[in-house]
């Protein structure tokens, strides 16, 4: 790969995840300083290893497996015991915050609460299933079989169900 190969391939995968890599980033992380520097240690990490990039996967997938990789390594680095929770209601809503009711913002709290408060890998699970990937593509990032994905999708499901109806009855 010469120099200018790997200079637009980064440019393109950059353009094309960096929204979906925050997001990740911010499921990781308490707050969105934080998500930004673990993106910029996750884009040098690309930089350093596109060179070994052989696609025979997805450019997205194998960016998402090292965006996995540099967020384990970094919150291990830093408070592994830190909850998550109060980062995810710091992820940008996308401009429809003035289009939403009280009660639907609430609702949205709760459940990024509810995801912030899953184990890690059932939390990058549903965040890789939010971002719309497939379940092989999550398979390929989180290395167990699709259909394993799925099994585990519909027990996250019940899980943030039953988490939801407990803060809507109050029981927090």
């Amino acid at each position: 790969m010469t120099h200018a190969e790997r200079e637009r391939l980064f440019l393109d995968l950059f353009r094309e995840n960096r929204s979906r890599i925050l997001r990740l980033c911010s499921a990781y992380l308490h707050s969105a300083a934080e998500a930004e520097d673990l993106f910029q240690d996750i884009m040098t990490n690309v930089w350093h290893h596109l060179p070994g990039f052989r696609q025979e996967a997805r450019a997205s997938t194998w960016l998402y497996r090292i965006a996995v990789n540099t967020a384990l390594i970094y919150r291990r680095k830093w408070k592994p015991a830190q909850v998550l929770k109060d980062a995810l209601t710091d992820v940008p809503d996308g401009g429809l915050g003035a289009q939403r009711n009280l009660e639907e913002q609430e609702r949205l709290t709760a459940l990024r609460g509810a995801i912030g408060e899953l184990p890690g890998q059932d939390r990058l699970i549903v965040t890789l299933l939010l971002e719309g990937l497939s379940y092989k593509e999550i398979a390929e990032i989180t290395g167990i079989t699709a259909n394993y994905v799925g099994v585990r999708i519909s027990r996250i499901k019940q899980a943030l169900e039953q988490r939801m109806a407990e803060v809507a009855h109050g029981a927090v």
